[in-house]
C-alpha cells in the first residue's frame, strides 16, 4: 500500500533522530557503548522501515539474521537476555510514540496506522524470538566449551599429579617406591596423598618406600603433619610405610612428631630393599 510505503520512507529518513529519541524512554544506562548502541538501534529501525516499504516477508528474514547475531553478541558481552528484551521494548515504545504523533497530526487514517503498527509489532516480535533462541543456544555452546575446558584442565592436572608422584614397582611386586624430587609444598603434598592411596590400593602394595633424598624442605609448610596423615591412612589400608634419604634438616623436624618412631627409616633405598629381602628370606644379588 502506498501509505505504508510513505510511512516507511519517513521512518527511514528520520531514523537517526528516532535513535536519539529512544534515550527519552531509557531508565537505565544503555546495554552497549554509545556507538554500538546507535548502530544496533538504527539497524532495527531500518528493518522496520524496510518492512513498510518493501513488504514484511523480506524484513522478517533480515530481522531473523539480526536477532541471531545480537543473541550471540550479548552472550559474549555478558548481557542478560531480559535486558535485551527491555531494549526491544524501548524500540516498540518509540514506534508507538511515532504512530500517536502521526494520528494526532492526521497525516494518515487510523486504519493505515493500525496496519503499520501490526507490521512493526510482528517484526519486533520476530526480533525478540530470534534473539532469545540464539541467546539460549549460544549460551549452551559456551557452557559446553567451558565445561570441556574445565575437564581438560582437570585431566592435565591429573597428569601433572601423576608425574609429580612417580610411584614405581620394585623388584618385589608388592613393594612400591615413591622417589620425591624438588620442592614439596602443602598443595603438592595434599594432591600426592590421593594419588599414593589410589596407587597402593590398585597395586595391592604391602610396603611403600618413600625416598626423600631429592626434596627441598621448608619449615613453613605443613608437609610433616600431612605426611603423618598419609602414613596413618596407608596403615589403615594395610600398607607399611618406610622412609629413606632424610636429610639432617628434615630429621630435626620429624623427630618431634609421634609417628617418627613408628616408621622404619633407612639411609638409602638399597638398604631398605636389603632389609625387606632379609625379612622374607631372600638374597639381594650384587650387580
Amino acid at each position: 500500500m502506498e501509505e505504508l510505503r510513505m510511512i516507511g520512507e519517513k521512518i527511514e529518513k528520520f531514523k537517526y533522530i528516532l535513535v536519539e529519541h529512544i534515550e527519552l524512554f531509557e531508565e537505565e544506562e544503555p546495554l552497549y557503548d554509545f556507538e554500538t548502541s546507535k548502530e544496533v538501534r538504527s539497524k532495527l529501525i531500518q528493518i522496520h522501515a524496510d518492512a513498510l516499504i518493501h513488504g514484511k516477508a523480506q524484513a522478517m528474514e533480515s530481522m531473523k539474521i539480526t536477532g541471531m547475531e545480537i543473541g550471540k553478541r550479548i552472550v559474549d558481552m555478558g548481557i542478560p537476555l531480559d535486558k535485551n528484551i527491555e531494549e526491544a521494548q524501548l524500540v516498540r515504545n518509540l514506534f508507538w510514540s511515532f504512530i500517536e504523533e502521526e494520528v494526532s497530526n492526521r497525516y494518515y487514517s487510523i486504519e493505515i496506522l493500525l496496519k503499520a503498527s501490526s507490521i512493526i509489532d510482528a517484526i519486533l516480535d520476530q526480533f525478540i524470538h530470534c534473539v532469545s533462541i540464539s541467546y539460549v543456544n549460544h549460551y549452551k555452546e559456551m557452557a559446553k566449551m567451558a565445561n570441556d575446558s574445565l575437564q581438560k584442565i582437570k585431566e592435565n592436572q591429573e597428569v601433572m599429579e601423576e608425574l609429580s608422584t612417580p610411584i614405581v614397582q620394585t623388584i618385589l611386586k608388592d613393594v612400591l617406591l615413591l622417589p620425591l624430587i624438588g620442592r614439596i609444598d602443602d598443595w603438592r603434598m595434599e594432591s600426592m596423598q590421593s594419588t599414593v592411596l589410589r596407587k597402593c590400593a590398585d597395586l595391592h602394595a604391602e610396603v611403600l618406600i618413600m625416598d626423600f633424598s631429592g626434596i627441598t624442605f621448608t619449615k613453613e609448610s605443613n608437609m610433616l603433619s600431612l605426611l603423618d596423615q598419609l602414613v596413618g591412612a596407608l596403615a589403615l589400608m594395610g600398607t607399611e610405610t618406610m622412609f629413606v634419604g632424610f636429610t639432617p634438616d628434615v630429621v630435626k623436624e620429624i623427630v618431634k612428631l609421634d609417628f617418627a618412631n613408628q616408621v622404619k627409616s633407612f639411609l638409602s633405598f638399597r638398604q631398605a630393599l636389603e632389609y625387606l629381602f632379609k625379612q622374607r628370606g631372600l638374597a639381594l644379588q650384587p650387580v
